[in-house]
């Protein structure tokens, strides 16, 4: 089943041109236009190539957006609790000291950068990401 599921580009393919060839085949036999037959085979296996590859694709993307959605969901909890601490720790200073607020100010900002990202991550961003990275010289 896995094999069938990798190629299944190259299985379909195969099968649509082998009924073209045997109606033609069959058409031929029976006296009918070879061209005419070989045609309207092959407008019909197109079609239905275009659907099945429409809909394995369409399952695809929305089996990749649920992935997506959990991998965002787990991601959000770790570093979110993981920030939390990292906040709080900035904000629990011994007595004897004065609290850093510039310090802490971008501890928050950045923290709500985080956060935000992880609220928006989608697969638009991984891509604007990585077109953001390969456009660099290197």
């Amino acid at each position: 089943m896995r094999f069938f599921l990798r190629n299944l580009e190259l299985i379909l393919t195969s099968v649509g041109l082998l009924v073209v060839f045997v109606t033609s085949a069959v058409a031929t036999s029976l006296g009918l236009d070879h061209w005419k037959t070989a045609t309207l085979a092959a407008v019909v296996v197109g079609l239905v190539h275009g659907v099945l590859f429409w809909v394995v694709r369409r399952r695809q993307r929305t089996i990749r957006e649920a992935a997506f959605h959990e991998i965002q969901a787990m991601l959000s909890d770790i570093i979110n609790n993981q920030l939390a601490i990292i906040e709080f720790s900035g904000h629990t200073t011994p007595k004897d000291q004065r609290p850093n607020t510039r310090f802490i100010d971008h501890i928050s900002t950045s923290i709500g950068i985080i956060s935000q990202s992880l609220r928006t991550l989608s697969e638009e961003s991984l891509t604007s990401w990585r077109n953001k990275y390969d456009s660099r010289p290197r």
